[in-house]
């Protein structure tokens, strides 16, 4: 049965013969990379055992290549992207042999590099900035909506589900509590990586609301107290409270202020502020969190301590594992384990070990990058422009951040990378004059009912 994701490439194919690449992406890339879960993968002997979001990508990144890929100027980023695509695949290839590495590489063309070169070559050309936002939004939000259950009842559909037809899938993923209340996981396998998921969907909420980008009302709930924009602001931050993920929630708070100052009037004051309150906190704050872990003999630790203090303690012995090979790392499943530290809840830190410092140093690169050329195409635009170079700035700052608490895994890869594409082809495009303008405040005739309904 779970080879039925192989129909993704059939889906694929229908949607890039109906559609132009960008809104294949949109219609049917998009759902299935939220609500799928990357866990489960149809498991063919001599194949790639690809999950549902690499199954579906599959057309769309060569019909985007054969629509658009004339048109291409490769770009740092680009290049970056590429890079670190190559070196995760060819490390495995050196640690594991072809037999583990095919799945990487598979994984590595069709999660890293086909979404990021997707959305750089298709959503600029095909104007498709807003409907694309607004598509992974309202997902989000019914994923946040669901979520509700999982939280109160502990028991996750996303996973529990399709374990019926996915035998022995997704075995490992279990849900985890904190204060009595089941942290949601969502589609997204853990809690952490549904935190960065909600991040990112808050954050392009943010920007539709400013930008005045939805109907006034849900047409289907047209008396309700609060305007559409608002209720999917709302909905996407309970969404995030509720996977009760401090990781995510700190890099959401750092994202939101940079994503703010750029809306400022005087926004080279707002920055400044901004820096020199996260310098001036920085250090009273490393203090306090060390004085927090000098837990002293015969006191009890609380988890929270527990938490903090095997984090640290796992950095400064795998530190020197991750040196012993430098370049190419150990592999994803062969690096030398120390009892009782298998997880690793630290991005940077098994990036290393599983692929080389050089590849973990491609991958800061790559974001550092990112957010100074969104920096400087946003200050390049009027702040009225409600720049949507600021909305992926703050996005990046908040991955980067929650990056130190786990790991990037499951859908949040394909979703950043995507995310990232859509980032560089904003830069090289026409800016905030290539997005249409904000939603009239006029509701469509009585006879666009069914219009109105599918909104």
């Amino acid at each position: 049965m779970h080879l039925l994701i192989w129909l993704g490439v059939v889906a694929g194919l229908v949607a890039v013969f109906r559609h132009p690449p960008g809104k294949a992406l949109i219609w049917a890339y998009v759902p299935v990379l939220l609500l799928f879960p990357d866990t489960f993968h149809a498991v063919t002997p001599g194949l790639p055992d690809p999950s549902a979001n690499v199954a579906v990508m599959m057309p769309i990144f060569f019909a985007t290549l054969i629509a658009y890929g004339r048109f291409w100027r490769p770009s740092v980023a680009d290049l970056l992207v590429i890079s670190i695509a190559c070196f995760m695949a060819y490390s495995e290839y050196k640690a594991a042999g072809y037999s583990e590495a095919q799945n990487l590489f598979a994984g590595t063309l069709f999660q890293i590099i086909g979404p990021y070169m997707v959305a750089r070559l298709a959503i600029e050309r095909e104007g498709l900035h807003v409907e694309l936002a607004k598509r992974v939004v309202i997902i989000m939000f019914a994923v946040a909506l669901i979520g509700l259950y999982e939280f109160r009842i502990g028991w996750n559909p996303f996973l529990n589900l399709p374990q019926k037809i996915f035998t022995g899938q997704g075995t490992g993923w279990v849900i985890t509590f904190r204060y009595g209340f089941a942290r949601v996981a969502g589609p997204y396998a853990h809690c952490i990586l549904a935190g960065m998921m909600m991040v990112m969907g808050y954050r392009l909420a943010r920007w539709l609301e400013w930008g005045g980008h939805w109907e006034p009302k849900f047409a289907m709930f047209p008396n309700l107290p609060l305007s559409k924009a608002r209720l999917i602001t709302l909905g996407l931050l309970l969404g995030s409270v509720t996977t009760l993920a401090r990781g995510p929630w700190l890099g959401g708070l750092v994202g939101a202020l940079f994503a703010n100052a750029g809306r400022h009037p005087n926004r080279k004051f707002a920055f400044m502020l901004v820096l020199g309150g996260i310098l001036l906190v920085a250090l009273p704050g490393y203090i306090g969190f060390q004085a927090y872990l000098d837990v002293k003999p015969g006191v009890e630790m609380t988890m929270s301590q527990e938490t903090a203090l095997y984090r640290k303690v796992l950095f400064e012995k795998y530190y020197a594992v991750a040196l012993d090979h430098f370049w190419l790392g150990w592999g994803r499943n062969t690096w030398p384990k120390i009892p009782g530290m298998g997880s690793i809840d630290n991005y940077y830190l098994l990036l290393s070990l599983m692929h080389g410092v050089f590849t973990t140093a491609l991958l800061l690169a790559l974001m550092l990058w990112m957010s100074v050329r969104l920096f400087l195409k946003g200050m390049s635009e009027p702040p009225e422009a409600n720049s949507l170079a600021f909305t992926f700035m703050g996005i990046i700052i908040a991955i980067f951040i929650s990056l130190v608490t786990v790991y990037l895994g499951e859908n949040v890869v394909p979703s950043f990378f995507l995310m990232l594409g859509w980032a560089e082809a904003y830069i090289h495009g026409k800016g905030h004059a290539g997005i249409s303008g904000a939603v009239p405040a006029v509701q469509p005739a009585r006879g666009s009912r069914f219009r109105r309904i599918i909104r």
